[in-house]
């Protein structure tokens, strides 16, 4: 096939996924959840390119459309935190973490860390923490934000011990 050919006939194949998915896609793309997702991908380029208050717009018009999902209000928490509004980013964390149904909560409870670690609140970052810390595995970077929390809070023994992931550990025993 020659190049030309395959140029027509990768157009007409795109033209015909085009015709099919407006045809059966219409109703679907007028449905709330559809119309959240494509606001929050909307918005998550325009937090790329650095156009916070576009994205913010956006985000909200998706939440609007679909209040239960948490990446919504976890990029609200984004772009509240890098304006330095810390209250209104930790609300939005809050809101996100109620919100999951699962275990899957450590993105949100990361996020809010580290939020309250910028924020020099040192003890409530390690009871948020803490939450994480029986569990199974570790989200990346855990160990570390963990560490620091701890270490401001006086506790570098425990500190030490979960860089070294020691869980069983005794913050009491002394180390070699």
């Amino acid at each position: 096939m020659k190049m030309g050919q395959m140029v027509s006939f990768v157009s007409r194949g795109l033209i015909l996924v085009t015709v099919l998915l407006s045809g059966v896609g219409c109703a679907a793309m007028t449905e709330p959840k559809v119309k959240a997702y494509i606001q929050e991908k909307k918005a998550y380029a325009d937090i790329k390119k650095g156009n916070l208050e576009q994205a913010a717009v956006e985000l909200k018009l998706a939440l609007g459309n679909d209040p239960t999902e948490p990446t919504i209000l976890n990029n609200l928490a984004y772009i509240e935190f890098t304006q330095g509004h810390f209250d209104k980013a930790i609300g939005f964390l809050e809101q996100a973490r109620a919100l999951r149904n699962d275990d899957n909560d450590e993105p949100y409870i990361m996020n809010e860390a580290r939020i309250l670690i910028a924020h020099h609140e040192y003890h409530h970052a390690l009871a948020l923490l803490s939450l994480i810390e029986p569990r199974h595995s570790w989200p990346k970077g855990y160990q570390k934000i963990m560490a620091e929390a701890l270490l401001h809070n006086g506790q570098s023994s425990r500190a030490l011990a979960i860089l070294l992931d020691r869980r069983n550990l005794n913050p009491e025993q002394s180390h070699p």
